[in-house]
């Protein structure tokens, strides 16, 4: 998320440079500051490029799910990121989640909601919305776990009713992600699909969803 001379980086991918690559491509040369890092869990695949980020930038906060709980709000002046699933032990169903709410700064009222799941399991989708804390449709929806048979949940998808999901995978991974399953579930309700390893980058910079 890049707002004027402002970041906020969610995970860090794995340690391969390639988030280096994308943060060199994407910030102004002299900007070698991110100022809010999160790190949705410690698996290596969202946070094994900590160590070569943090040789290249200053990073002024940094949130792990340690250290968030449920309902927590991470705030300035044109974006709120609510919390709604954290926890103590550090792994998929205690990843950090969340909805993350963008003005756009020349329309008035006018906002983004994303959903970011971490790597939440279906079972924790399936909770968040039987709890009531996920009630209200987004614009984006993070696919859970790259894409895995055991997230992106019909739950889920019911109540969020993205217009765009993200799919972030590696080509050609061993996991066979993004399975079947989910693509054809985002296939049946018209949801839009990108994911990097077909689409590469992926940039979300029209507020008209």
């Amino acid at each position: 998320m890049i707002y004027k001379n402002w970041q906020m980086l969610i995970d860090t991918g794995p340690n391969n440079k390639k988030m280096l690559t994308c943060l060199e491509n994407n910030l102004p040369f002299w900007d070698k500051t991110i100022e809010l890092l999160m790190i949705t869990h410690g698996d290596s695949d969202h946070a094994g490029g900590l160590a070569d980020i943090s040789k290249y930038y200053k990073i002024e906060q940094s949130i792990y799910s340690k250290n968030v709980r449920q309902s927590d709000l991470i705030k300035t002046d044109w974006m709120t990121f609510e919390v709604v699933n954290s926890g103590p032990v550090d792994d998929n169903e205690n990843s950090i989640a969340g909805i993350l709410n963008y003005e756009n700064p020349t329309v008035t009222g006018q906002v983004t909601r994303i959903f970011f799941s971490g790597d939440i399991t279906a079972n924790v989708e399936k909770r968040l919305v039987w709890q009531k804390i996920l009630i209200d449709k987004v614009d984006v929806l993070k696919v859970s776990h790259h894409g895995s048979k055991d997230g992106t949940s019909e739950e889920l998808l019911e109540i969020l009713k993205p217009k765009l999901a993200v799919i972030s995978v590696g080509a050609k991974n061993k996991f066979g992600h993004p399975t079947k399953e989910v693509l054809e579930k985002l296939k049946e309700r018209g949801i839009e699909v990108k994911r990097t390893d077909k689409d590469g980058a992926i940039y979300i910079t029209d507020f008209q969803f």
